[in-house]
C-alpha cells in the first residue's frame, strides 16, 4: 500500500492509536454520522503498535479503513519505527533499534498480538531470535504498510507529522517539512551546537517523529500551515495558530480523539470516541 502525502479536505485526523481497536471502532461510528463522512479523509497520526494486545487488528482495521475512504493516509510514529527498525521490516536490524526497542518501549502486547505470547530476555541472540520470529508472523501486508508509513503528510493549510518541526535543527521550518516528506534525515538535517538536538543526536531517529518530545507542544512554527500532531499525551484537544495536539489516550485511557478540519482556514473542531 503507497499512501498519499497530500490529502483533500474534508480531513479527519486521528491520534495515536496503540492497539486500541475497540476506540477506534467507536470513534468511527461518531464520525460516519457527520455530513462531512461521505467525502472525508482520514489521516492517523501514528503509533498503531505497542501498549495493547490488538495490534494486529487494529492494524487491519486501519489497513481497511484507508482502502475504504480513497485518498486518506497515515503518518509514521516513533514506536512505529522502532518496531520496523528492530524487527528488520524494510530491510536489516539497526543495531540502535534492536537495543532500544527492548528497553524503553512497551513492545510485550505487540508480540501477544502476533506471537500469542511475549518476547525471551535471557540473551541478545534469543530477543534477536524473537525480532526475527515477530517479523515473520505479521501478515506481509502488514509489514508492507508499517515499513512504508509517510513520515509527514499535508492538505493545503495544514501539515500533519507524529510530533513537529524543530526549532534547534539549522534548516528552516520550509526546508524540514520537504526533508519530513521525503522520509530524510541523517545527513540532511543539522542540529545547532550546543542545543539538546546536537547532544541527544541518533542517526535514525529523527526528531520529527518523537526524538524531541517537546517539540509537540512548542514546534518550529511552519508558514502557511497548522501542524497536526500526536505523540505526546495531552489531556483535552489543544490548539493554537501553530500546531493542533489530538493525543488524548496515550493508548492508556479513553477518549481517543479526532480533528475534524473542513478547510484550509476553518477553525477545528473535535470529536472523541467516549462522547
Amino acid at each position: 500500500m503507497s499512501l498519499p502525502t497530500a490529502v483533500e479536505y474534508p480531513v479527519f485526523a486521528v491520534g495515536d492509536l496503540h492497539g486500541r481497536v475497540e476506540w477506534l471502532d467507536k470513534l468511527v461510528a461518531r464520525l460516519r454520522d457527520l455530513p462531512e463522512w461521505p467525502a472525508a479523509r482520514l489521516v492517523f497520526l501514528g503509533d498503531f503498535v505497542d501498549r495493547h494486545p490488538k495490534v494486529k487488528e487494529l492494524v487491519s482495521r486501519v489497513i481497511g479503513l484507508i482502502a475504504e475512504k480513497p485518498g486518506s493516509s497515515a503518518v509514521m510514529g516513533n514506536h512505529d519505527l522502532a518496531l520496523v527498525k528492530a524487527a528488520a521490516l524494510d530491510g536489516e536490524p539497526d543495531s540502535y533499534w534492536v537495543q532500544r526497542y527492548a528497553e524503553a518501549y512497551d513492545h510485550a502486547p505487540t508480540f501477544e498480538s502476533y506471537l500469542g505470547r511475549t518476547p525471551d530476555y535471557h540473551s541478545k541472540a534469543d530477543w534477536r531470535a524473537d525480532l526475527d520470529a515477530l517479523r515473520d508472523a505479521m501478515p506481509e501486508d502488514h509489514r508492507a504498510f508499517l515499513a512504508g508509513l509517510p513520515w509527514g503528510v499535508e492538505a493545503g493549510g495544514h501539515a500533519f507529522l507524529h510530533c513537529g518541526l524543530s526549532p534547534e535543527l539549522v534548516e528552516p521550518a520550509a526546508v524540514q517539512w520537504e526533508l519530513v516528506k521525503q522520509r530524510k534525515w541523517h545527513g540532511y538535517a543539522h542540529p545547532r551546537l550546543g542545543t539538546v538536538s546536537a547532544a541527544e543526536y541518533k542517526a535514525g531517529y529523527p526528531v520529527w517523529l518523537g526524538a524531541d518530545k517537546k517539540l509537540s507542544a512548542n514546534p518550529l512554527p511552519l508558514p502557511g500551515k497548522v501542524q497536526v500532531t500526536g505523540h505526546a499525551r495531552v489531556p483535552a484537544p489543544d490548539a493554537t495558530g501553530v500546531r493542533i495536539r489530538i493525543d488524548t489516550s496515550g493508548g492508556v485511557k479513553e477518549p481517543l480523539t479526532a480533528c475534524v478540519l473542513r478547510g484550509p482556514d476553518e477553525p477545528p473542531a473535535f470529536v472523541s470516541s467516549d462522547g
